[in-house]
């Protein structure tokens, strides 16, 4: 479970231990609300005039999914939504063993499955 940015770090440099496929050109995280999980997937396809590029699943890690403390989702979706980018980005910035991946990538973005994306490249 994912309870602070720490433990949002390790998942997601665990996430990204994997070996990626060299097609894989943008990254997502889709935020689900009941039960509250997040996963990155990557997508062969990025156009920045179309969401759509992040249901594309052509890769989704062996261990997919991970639930989110009641914490970090706050009073709405859309706390949960701005704390996940948060913690998103701060990861982007760090020098954590896996953000060359992302920072390598076309797109890596953070919304609610059926929502709208958030930027974080």
């Amino acid at each position: 479970m994912i309870k602070n940015e720490k433990d949002f770090a390790g998942w997601i440099d665990s996430q990204l231990d994997e070996a990626l496929p060299d097609h894989i050109i943008a990254f997502n995280i889709n935020i689900y609300e009941s039960p509250f999980n997040i996963e990155l997937v990557g997508s062969s396809e990025f156009d920045p005039d179309d969401e759509d590029w992040a249901c594309n699943e052509d890769w989704v890690p062996k261990n997919r999914s991970i639930s989110v403390s009641n914490a970090i989702y706050g009073s709405s979706w859309e706390e949960a939504h701005n704390n996940i980018l948060a913690m998103a980005k701060q990861y982007f910035l760090s020098s954590s063993k896996n953000t060359h991946k992302l920072k390598a990538a076309k797109a890596f973005a953070v919304g609610f499955v059926d929502g709208n994306l958030s930027y974080v490249q």
